[in-house]
């Protein structure tokens, strides 16, 4: 179940380790980490230098995570996932951001990187100009008996890395959502 790519462990183990998480009534934060500008990115740059890219990210998430105690996972493409029970995991999560933000530079012609981004040609036609390949990571606090299964935890944590990608540039978004102690329901009892 590793990604080919950067060897970590796919979806199944992911599921699997969020599962075990929350039937020993573990506390955890699961990130969810994506990279904005990706695909016009590997139009312009290539796929070869895309997978590059993939594996600086595997690197950084992994070197700032705590090996005995966090899990890294690679979803597939862009998108990673950390399951984190470190106590600074916000500190650790804004090092990742910190790391990427200066060796992603390299990746990037002096041009672009003077204008802050690239640009290509949509499937009309169309130049679109798109900044610089960023980092966004959203965050959800998982206290014991909130989520019964990864599904819960995985549709809150997609809905929050939505709210990072949101923000322009390298961002760390966490949900400040309140959730209902029912395991079977994980509603959220506010919106904030």
């Amino acid at each position: 179940y590793a990604n080919p790519l950067t060897q970590l462990p796919g979806s199944v183990p992911i599921n699997q380790h969020v599962d075990n998480l929350l039937g020993a009534g573990e506390a955890f934060v699961i990130c969810y980490c994506d990279l904005d500008h990706f695909k016009p990115f590997n139009d312009v740059y290539g796929y070869a230098r895309g997978d590059q890219v993939i594996a600086l990210t595997a690197r950084i998430l992994a070197e700032c995570g705590e090996p005995d105690i966090d899990f890294i996972g690679h979803v597939g493409g862009d998108d990673f996932i950390l399951v984190m029970r470190s106590g600074d995991w916000i500190a650790r999560c804004e090092r990742a951001l910190k790391l990427f933000e200066e060796e992603i530079l390299g990746f990037f012609s002096h041009d672009d990187i003077e204008r802050g981004g690239y640009v290509t040609e949509n499937r009309k036609g169309v130049l679109e100009f798109h900044r610089l390949t960023s980092l966004s990571i959203g965050a959800v606090e998982v206290a014991p008996g909130h989520f019964a299964s990864h599904l819960q935890v995985a549709g809150v944590a997609t809905e929050v890395k939505k709210k990072a990608k949101a923000i322009v540039g390298n961002s760390l978004y966490v949900n400040h959502r309140q959730y209902v102690v029912d395991a079977a329901a994980a509603a959220p009892l506010s919106s904030s």
